[in-house]
């Protein structure tokens, strides 16, 4: 219905634009501040993204433009971007919070679990941790070498983390 009525209007793009990315993308977007988004689900979002912009734009398939193109007209960054974004910054958030709050002993907790536990059999791999992991690691200014090979991961948001006093 949105699709017939708005995209093929004859609205301004601009106003096309600003309504895609107030009435739509936050709907996308809710809550995904926490999601742990595996590679196969960015890019399902990016590809919903680029196709309404892509619709927007009332760009044919024919035409053979790039996405980035289309990204580079509209000046939108994908949504895999924006949920990295969110997922900083509400990490930042929890890190910024005080000792005594519930949510920064549930953080605090989680980087430091006990030695004999295990994630449950059948549960993703990918945790939330992991993701924000993944989110800091191209931030972070060095890495630690140890024992020959380069060690990444929970460490770098442990410094992070540590530098935010939340350990």
């Amino acid at each position: 219905m949105i699709e017939k009525n708005i995209w093929r209007s004859h609205i301004l793009t601009d106003t096309k634009e600003h309504l895609y990315r107030t009435y739509i993308l936050p709907v996308l977007l809710y809550g995904c501040e926490t999601w742990t988004v595996s590679k196969t689900l960015a890019k399902r979002l990016d590809a919903f993204d680029t196709w309404c912009l892509w619709k927007i734009l009332r760009i044919p398939y024919t035409r053979h433009t790039t996405n980035d193109r289309v990204r580079s007209i509209t000046g939108c960054l994908p949504v895999s971007e924006k949920v990295k974004s969110f997922r900083l910054r509400f990490f930042g958030h929890l890190a910024r919070s005080a000792p005594e709050q519930d949510h920064h002993r549930v953080i605090a907790a989680a980087l430091r679990p006990p030695s004999d536990w295990r994630r449950p059999v059948g549960r993703p791999r990918s945790t939330w941790l992991r993701a924000t992991d993944e989110d800091v690691q191209p931030r972070t200014l060095g890495s630690t070498r140890r024992g020959g090979r380069q060690r990444t991961g929970m460490l770098g948001t442990m410094q992070v983390v540590s530098t935010a006093t939340l350990c």
